[in-house]
């Protein structure tokens, strides 16, 4: 088998385990509410679960923005695209933040050169990790020139999700979008998972959680039981744990 048939093969069974396996509602949701001609963000792409159904989407009419900072996973899904010939992804490499620039990406210890856990967050635990310097873009700069509205956002960025939703008011303001992203306080250093909410909500947007793999109203959120975790930061009860979250632009 060839190396190009072999990426191919790997990006499509990873697509294929998170739409009918790990994370069915977050998937069957994007997919609802993303349309052909669709202009839409992955922000923290990792190995492309979810960028293979998104531009599927949003079809060769639309486009797929996506954001990898980390260099070996931002690799792997160039090679995937270009593998596969998809013409309606713009891959980035890079991180997303408030302001344009550099910042420090702690990349936790794993069996191999990338993390799922990867950060721009403060770590104390330096030694079970490293870290490297890559590029960030702010959403605002980067877009407002563009003349097609943004209409969908996913996010997975590991506790920077308010510096994200900062460097993108006027966007979030403008386009409307609608938005799907992970928070935990577990990620969170001097912040808390409602402020992330309160922002949103200060911009017309309405919040829910997945629970159950059910859309549920964020006002029923509480995160000393939604988000329970020992000192470890580990979870303590996994049938309660909610950390994918929808809000809704105000009608």
């Amino acid at each position: 088998m060839s190396k190009n048939n072999f990426s191919k093969i790997k990006f499509l069974y990873r697509a294929m385990k998170y739409r009918y396996k790990n994370d069915i509602p977050e998937l069957q949701y994007i997919l609802k509410n993303i349309s052909k001609g669709d202009s839409v963000l992955d922000i923290g792409t990792h190995k492309g679960g979810y960028l293979h159904w998104m531009r599927q989407a949003v079809g060769n009419s639309g486009t797929v923005i996506a954001f990898e900072p980390q260099p070996s996973l931002h690799n792997y899904v160039s090679q995937a695209i270009d593998a596969y010939g998809y013409k309606n992804i713009e891959l980035h490499h890079a991180g997303v933040s408030y302001q344009e620039g550099t910042l420090k990406l702690f990349i936790p210890k794993t069996e191999g050169l990338t993390s799922p856990g990867a950060t721009f967050e403060e770590r104390n635990d330096i030694e079970n990790g490293h870290f490297i310097t890559v590029p960030v873009l702010q959403l605002d700069k980067l877009l407002m020139k563009r003349t097609e509205p943004i209409n969908f956002i996913k996010m997975d960025v590991e506790g920077h999700e308010l510096q994200v939703f900062k460097g993108a008011e006027q966007i979030l303001k403008r386009d409307k979008p609608k938005l799907i992203f992970e928070c935990e306080n577990r990620h969170l250093n001097a912040i808390k998972v409602e402020d992330v909410f309160n922002h949103l909500t200060a911009l017309d947007y309405d919040g829910f959680f997945f629970l159950n793999g059910q859309l549920t109203s964020i006002e029923q959120f509480n995160s000393s039981r939604h988000q329970a975790t020992n000192d470890n930061k580990e979870i303590v009860n996994k049938s309660l744990y909610a950390n994918n979250f929808v809000f809704i632009p105000k009608k």
